[in-house]
């Protein structure tokens, strides 16, 4: 017995939406009206057509605002192991706390970064894994640039461009913790 395919949605269609009757709620003022007459059918049909005419005009707008999310992995480096350690809060909490400020100052250049090569820290549980929203029309440019065949992830496009500041709001975080402890002192 072979099975039915069912079909992959990948976007909402507005003007399948619209078209949609709103009788499936279960307000019992809403059920009265269900039986409404042809007159009220046909006053509420020429609004269809303007609404996705609107929905059409808000998405060519939002094609310049467009973004796309690009799924983030971060992780110290070696050298700052011994300082996250030793500074008394969760080094996870650090490098999250890091790599907010980070993505607040930084913006993304359509010109290609290569990730460096530091060492980064073996500690696998100190990986913070987050989103982060690129304008669309700048990581297509660095796309078609860098990678024309679309092989490679989209973190690895904008690694070299995000980790270098995350790694310096983490020195920034260190110091300002051993300034902290050595006015306690």
């Amino acid at each position: 017995m072979v099975r039915k395919r069912i079909p992959l949605v990948t976007r909402p269609d507005q003007a399948y939406s619209f078209s949609l009757s709103q009788q499936n709620t279960t307000n019992p003022a809403q059920t009265r009206d269900r039986d409404e007459p042809a007159s009220a059918a046909e006053a509420r049909a020429p609004a269809q057509p303007s609404a996705s005419i609107a929905s059409e005009d808000q998405a060519s707008r939002d094609d310049s605002n467009a973004s796309i999310q690009v799924d983030v992995r971060v992780n110290a480096l070696k050298h700052q192991e011994q300082g996250l350690v030793a500074c008394g809060i969760a080094p996870r909490q650090v490098i999250r706390a890091a790599l907010r400020k980070a993505v607040k100052r930084w913006g993304l250049s359509s010109t290609y970064v290569l990730p460096s090569s530091d060492g980064r820290t073996s500690q696998a549980s100190w990986t913070v894994r987050t989103s982060v929203a690129v304008p669309a029309a700048i990581f297509d440019r660095l796309l078609a640039d860098q990678d024309p065949l679309g092989v490679d992830s989209r973190w690895s496009l904008v690694r070299g461009q995000l980790e270098p500041l995350v790694w310096a709001e983490i020195d920034a975080l260190l110091a300002s913790f051993s300034d902290d402890s050595d006015d306690v002192s």
